[in-house]
C-alpha cells in the first residue's frame, strides 16, 4: 500500500496548471495516496475531513506568499505533525528589498519542518548554515516529455532564447548581436510550445549573471539551472554562465551543456559547439535526453520525504 500523503496547495487548478508543480504533482501521485487539500479550503474551515495526524507524510507546495501571509491558519491545521516544505525560490527568503525575506526562520518557528525542500543545492548548504533545516532537490522533466528531437540540421534556430528579458539576458543577447551572431528570441508562450520551441534550437542561451544582495553582500546567483535541463531534456544544447549549482544539476552527464566564465568567452564556446561533428552533436543529443529521461529529477523530492520520514 502506498503511504498517504497531505498535498497542501495555492489551489488545484494552479497546481495542474504550472509547469512545474503539474510536474511535481504526477510525479507524487505515481508514489503516494495523495489527498489534496487549498489554502481556501483551510481558511473556510472545511479542511477538518482531511486531519494531517491521519496521513502519512506531509507536503507543502504553497507558494512562499501563500504561505507566509497565512502561516497562523496552517499551523492551526496541521499542528504538531511533521510537514516538509517544496520552494523553488528560496532566495526570497533571503534576499535583501524582498517582502518576504525571514520568512523560513518565522515558518520553522510556527511549524514541526522536517525539511525546506529547496531547489538550488548552494542555497540548501547557505541556508543550513543559518540553522534551517534543509535538503536540496532539483527541478526536473517527466521522462515522457524526454526527446531528443530533429538533428542539428534540422533546427532552423542558430542561437535562440524563450522567455523574459531581464536586463542582464539583454546585456548578453545585445553583445552576441554586436558580434554578428544574433540570437533569436521567441515570445513568451505556454509550456507545450516551448517544449515544442525547444526542438527547433540548435543552441539555446542565455545568462543569469546578476547576483542576489544579502545583508548588503553581493552573492551569485547560483540557480536556475532548470532552463538547461529542460534544453537537454529535448536534445538541444544549452550554454550559460558558470555558477556552482551547475554541479549540483550534474550537468557533467549532459553532454550538450555548455558553460563560460566571462561574456568574451562565449563566441569561442559557440564556435566550439559548431565543430562538433555531425555524429556527435547526434550523440550528444541523444545522451542528455536518454539521461533526462532515466534519471527523473523530479523523484529527487520523493527520495528526500523517504529518506527522512
Amino acid at each position: 500500500m502506498r503511504p498517504r500523503l497531505l498535498l497542501i496547495v495555492d489551489s488545484e487548478r494552479y497546481i495542474r496548471a504550472n509547469c512545474y508543480q503539474s510536474q511535481l504533482a504526477e510525479t507524487l501521485e505515481k508514489e503516494y495516496s495523495v489527498e489534496i487539500v487549498s489554502i481556501f479550503q483551510i481558511k473556510a474551515g472545511i479542511a477538518f475531513l482531511k486531519r494531517p495526524r491521519h496521513f502519512d507524510r506531509i507536503l507543502s507546495v504553497l507558494r512562499m506568499r501563500t504561505l507566509s501571509e497565512n502561516l497562523g491558519l496552517i499551523s492551526a491545521y496541521v499542528r504538531d505533525a511533521p510537514i516538509f516544505i517544496y520552494d523553488q525560490d528560496v532566495w526570497q527568503a533571503y534576499m535583501d528589498g524582498s517582502p518576504w525575506k525571514g520568512a523560513y526562520a518565522r515558518i520553522q518557528a510556527r511549524l514541526n519542518v522536517e525539511a525546506f525542500l529547496v531547489t538550488s543545492g548552494w542555497w540548501c548548504s547557505f541556508i543550513k548554515e543559518r540553522g534551517i533545516r534543509s535538503n536540496f532537490v532539483r527541478m526536473g522533466m517527466l521522462p515522457r516529455l524526454c526527446a531528443p528531437g530533429p538533428n542539428w540540421d534540422d533546427r532552423p534556430y542558430q542561437l535562440a532564447f524563450q522567455g523574459t528579458i531581464h536586463p542582464h539576458r539583454k546585456v548578453l543577447i545585445d553583445w552576441l548581436d554586436s558580434k554578428g551572431m544574433a540570437v533569436s528570441v521567441l515570445p513568451s508562450a505556454p509550456y507545450d510550445q516551448f517544449l515544442r520551441n525547444l526542438h527547433q534550437m540548435q543552441i539555446y542561451v542565455h545568462s543569469e549573471d546578476d547576483p542576489w544582495i544579502i545583508d548588503g553582500k553581493s552573492y551569485p546567483r547560483n540557480a536556475l539551472w532548470i532552463k538547461d535541463t529542460e534544453a537537454a531534456a529535448r536534445g538541444t544544447f544549452a550554454l550559460r554562465n558558470f555558477d556552482e549549482d551547475m554541479i549540483s544539476y550534474g550537468t557533467s552527464e549532459l553532454p550538450t551543456i555548455f558553460s563560460y566564465d566571462g561574456q568574451t568567452d562565449v563566441a569561442e564556446v559557440v564556435e566550439l559547439i559548431r565543430s562538433l561533428s555531425a555524429r556527435e552533436k547526434l550523440e550528444r543529443s541523444r545522451e542528455s535526453a536518454d539521461r533526462m529521461r532515466s534519471r527523473n529529477d523530479w523523484m529527487t523530492v520523493v527520495n528526500a520525504i523517504e529518506a527522512q520520514s
